[in-house]
């Protein structure tokens, strides 16, 4: 699974300068900057992978995922940036609030600053501007672009590892040994769980790739089709060889 990862991954990183967009379009910077950051992310997870540190893998696929959604909305409308704006203003109020206020030591910088106050009450008017399209929780985004499914089932998981609910610290950290509870740190996770994880990456980079070359009508887009196809191909064979020889596939995520 890690092979066909750093192949996606080289191959999505060799036609990145094929990407061509308006610099002056904020439209066309907030996609090619999402499309970045799951890039990025993804090598990430490749090099804690390669060096055995795999606790921060969800962590990091949760964002990488939550990229991927605001990319398929954006591409699919580009009034869901109005949404992103809107978030965009409401979180920096919620912070800025709170330092004008005074009070707060680790936002001392706001307090009794007029450039603050000023940019804190420009924050306002122009979230009130934007009333139309007011900021999207997260189920509203992912419902928006069709993911409600992966919403209640992986995007449920992966926050229970970022927030360290019990039940992450549960799976991460204990083990029933009889009628006694073990602590285990650094524990290896399950070939199947580390091969879901991976192969989610795969997928985020691969459908990502093929909707942003598609929406700037690159030059690559034949080749990024060829790397969906091999991607299907790919998936079916591995699910075939989980199958019939779970070994090797245990081998692949823990040797490969």
């Amino acid at each position: 699974m890690l092979d066909f990862l750093s192949y996606t991954f080289a191959e999505a990183y060799k036609h990145l300068t094929e990407i061509k967009f308006d610099k002056g379009s904020p439209l066309h910077r907030t996609i090619v900057s999402l499309y970045a950051t799951i890039i990025e992310q993804t090598q990430d997870a490749m090099v804690l992978h390669r060096s055995g540190q795999h606790v921060t893998l969800d962590i990091i696929l949760r964002a990488t995922l939550e990229a991927f959604v605001d990319i398929e909305n954006l591409c699919r409308d580009d009034t869901y940036l109005n949404h992103m704006k809107a978030s965009f203003h409401e979180q920096w109020i919620k912070l800025a609030q709170h330092g004008v206020a005074g009070g707060n030591p680790f936002l001392q910088g706001f307090t009794n600053n007029p450039e603050a106050a000023s940019l804190l009450a420009q924050h306002r008017v122009d979230l009130d501007a934007l009333s139309l399209t007011p900021p999207l929780n997260v189920y509203e985004r992912f419902r928006r672009a069709g993911m409600e499914d992966i919403y209640r089932s992986v995007y449920n998981s992966l926050c229970n590892e970022t927030h360290n609910n019990i039940r992450a610290l549960t799976n991460r950290h204990l083990r029933v040994e009889g009628d006694n509870w073990e602590l285990v740190i650094f524990d290896q996770p399950q070939a199947d769980s580390l091969a879901s994880t991976l192969s989610s990456f795969i997928g985020i980079l691969v459908r990502s790739s093929s909707i942003i070359h598609d929406y700037f009508q690159t030059g690559a887009r034949e080749a990024i089709k060829a790397l969906s196809d091999e991607h299907e191909a790919f998936i079916r064979s591995y699910e075939e060889t989980m199958q019939q020889e779970p070994a090797l596939a245990e081998k692949d995520e823990t040797g490969s």
